[in-house]
């Protein structure tokens, strides 16, 4: 099974993509820098894994070099992943604490985020690992 994420837009905020019916956001691109930036686009399996943190079934990217524990999980925006990609049902806005300033400010977010995680893990169901093509719109 292969899945691709579309990536279309980089800001600020981080890097918006679509995967399947579902929004993302990774972290901005900081050349692949461990634990602060978006992977470098390219084809990468995806091992199904445990994301203790969060207590649910999710998967791995494995195979990024440099990199270790990328995970597609659960969150809403660029302070909530360390690297990792994470989905959601649609775009909008929430105000949080910025990580780079400190300060409270409204940041692009993938909302419903649990509800998209979950609809993505049943459209998985029995699948143990895919492939991932991860690609930048240039349109």
């Amino acid at each position: 099974m292969t899945l691709r994420l579309m990536r279309f837009a980089e800001t600020a905020d981080g890097v918006l993509g679509r995967l399947g019916p579902w929004y993302t956001l990774e972290e901005e691109n900081l050349h692949n820098r461990p634990n602060v930036s978006c992977i470098p686009p390219g084809v990468y399996r995806c091992v199904r894994t445990r994301y203790h943190a969060g207590g649910y079934d999710t998967y791995e990217v494995t195979g990024v070099p440099g990199r270790s524990r990328i995970l597609i999980h659960a969150g809403n925006t660029e302070e909530d992943t360390e690297g990792c990609i994470l989905v959601g049902m649609r775009l909008g806005v929430l105000t949080v604490r910025d990580e780079d300033g400190g300060g409270m400010r409204p940041k692009l977010a993938v909302l419903d985020s649990r509800r998209a995680l979950e609809a993505l893990m049943a459209r998985l169901a029995g699948v143990r690992e895919f492939t991932l093509v991860i690609e930048e719109y240039r349109g």
